[in-house]
């Protein structure tokens, strides 16, 4: 047995028994207990009795899932995935959309109060609420039963979101590391004579290496006045995922791209330093907007709108289409930093079963075919096929004929947040093997040496809230140079460690120790 495992079965024990005796022995929750083992039969081996019940009287699987919006296919797409349900699994399906704008209030109200619900997506800054509170149950105790995510996935991702030995749930098919990029407007690039390939290299163990985009800047600047230069919500500072394993948030990283085991305070380094220092020059110098600190639309907005050449993201083998598609625009991502393959990006979001759920071997038997049928994840992406979308001859999905996106009744494009996007269908303007891409991706990126770890933020609850609220005061004036570094920064850390930073970084590094530890 992997180490790993035998650490998640004694932390999840000691969780529980903790759990327990702080809910006086009782469940202390409408949803019922998560202790309990699964309702499951067995061979006549003693084993768990795996197999789908395509026999008994179908289970009405409660599913809630993320959309841009609810279109008016919606009920054809229910009926559509009941129907393969009912074929492959014989059971039925309760679809629960819900937009980005509702799902924290009514996902918190269902959890709450028992509301039936089995399968749904959770983020990771509710795990220590919702395995204290008992919303979901510990997928440890259902690993018969979801061999095919494990295939899937494979071991490490499959364990990723872990915390303090409770596997909460299963990341999403996508990208596993989160580089920093620079988009820009094709059109302008070229014509000022600039090519992808100038940019070759640049990263932050070379300072001078970004002069190259301060260069770019001032010609763009020069030959189009008028237009600003970068834009949108997203800055180099607080782009930590690229640079660091943020360790769950900021407050405590691991820099390097994780290839260290020492919790620093990002925020002291002279890597931020540098990157608040750029920013202050292009503030300076007009090439950021004068609202850049208190704009709320993205980059991708600001572009669209035609008076933005560039802006930040964390970029992905298919970021130029998707950006064309988004923006209207061709454009070239220069690429800022390396990739880093944490915990906490992969397993940010993770799909869950809930405590309520009223027969949990049904629900871990659905969520592992979830992760494996590519029909369903085009099902709720893209809508039905033949109505919503057709399969092009480059074998991408695409609108049908006559079809378009204001007429169509049923597009999210949100494959990110769904089980296995990697199963179905991608998106036309996407090179035919852009799955493949995203594996090669994937496969080729530093792994943080504290990948696996989670933090249990229970002990430090009351600290993260209080650097979130000094966080939220300085992050866009510093980072985005609207506030001098060299006074700024030392500001702000006054104020972090007078919020508990150290506190947290403390604990961090304890836990992590910890965690290293058993792994040997």
């Amino acid at each position: 047995m992997k180490a790993k495992k035998i650490f998640a079965t004694l932390m999840a024990a000691t969780m529980a028994a903790t759990v327990l005796a702080g809910c006086g022995g009782s469940s202390g929750s409408s949803a019922g207990s998560s202790a309990s083992a699964p309702a499951s039969q067995e061979t006549a081996s003693g084993e768990a009795d795996t197999s789908i019940d395509m026999e008994g009287e179908p289970y009405t699987v409660n599913f809630c899932y993320l959309v841009a919006q609810e279109g008016a296919d919606q009920q054809k797409v229910n009926e559509a995935v009941n129907e393969l349900t009912m074929r492959e699994l014989n059971m039925k399906v309760n679809m629960i959309p819900m937009t980005f704008g509702t799902y924290s209030n009514q996902i918190q109200l269902m959890l709450s109060s028992g509301e039936d619900l089995d399968i749904f997506p959770a983020f990771a800054a509710n795990m220590a609420d919702y395995i204290t509170s008992q919303y979901i149950v510990d997928l440890n105790d259902y690993e018969p039963y979801l061999t095919g995510v494990m295939d899937v996935m494979g071991e490490e991702d499959y364990y990723a979101g872990t915390v303090a030995g409770f596997l909460t749930g299963f990341p999403r098919m996508q990208e596993r590391g989160y580089p920093a990029g620079l988009v820009v407007r094709k059109d302008i690039f070229d014509e000022l004579g600039y090519k992808i390939e100038d940019f070759a290299g640049i990263r932050p163990d070379n300072w001078d290496d970004y002069q190259k985009v301060t260069d770019l800047f001032a010609a763009v600047h020069e030959a189009y006045p008028d237009m600003v230069v970068l834009d949108g919500t997203v800055s180099l500072g607080t782009s930590t995922y690229a640079w660091t394993d943020v360790l769950s948030d900021t407050f405590g990283v691991l820099e390097n791209y994780g290839q260290t085991t020492t919790v620093t305070n990002w925020f002291e380094t002279d890597q931020f330093y540098q990157l608040a220092k750029l920013h202050r020059t292009w503030f300076e110098n007009g090439y950021e907007s004068a609202d850049i600190a208190t704009n709320t639309d993205s980059g991708e907005i600001k572009m669209k709108a035609g008076n933005c050449f560039s802006f930040l993201l964390y970029y992905k083998p298919n970021t130029a289409a998707e950006k064309l598609s988004q923006t209207g625009y061709e454009v070239e991502v220069i690429e800022l930093s390396d990739a880093c393959k944490m915990t906490t990006g992969v397993a940010s979001a993770v799909f869950s079963i809930a405590n309520a759920s009223k027969d949990k071997v049904k629900a871990a038997q659905f969520l592992n075919w979830a992760y494996t049928n590519g029909e369903f994840n085009d099902l709720i992406n893209w809508g039905v096929e033949g109505l919503d979308w057709v399969e092009d001859e480059n074998g991408n999905a695409c609108y049908p004929e006559g079809v378009t996106a204001a007429t169509c009744g049923y597009h999210n494009d949100y494959g990110w947040i769904y089980p296995n996007q990697f199963a179905g269908h991608a998106w036309v303007g996407n090179d035919a093997d852009i799955w493949d891409q995203y594996k090669v991706y994937n496969d080729s990126m530093m792994t943080s040496k504290a990948y696996g770890f989670q933090l249990d933020t229970t002990p430090v609850a009351t600290e993260i809230a209080q650097l979130n609220t000094v966080w939220s005061q300085y992050q866009k004036d510093v980072c985005f140079g609207i506030l001098d570094p060299d006074t700024a920064i030392k500001e702000m850390n006054d104020a972090m460690y007078a919020a508990g930073l150290q506190t947290v970084i403390d604990e961090k590094q304890k836990q992590l120790d910890e965690w290293l530890a058993a792994q040997n």
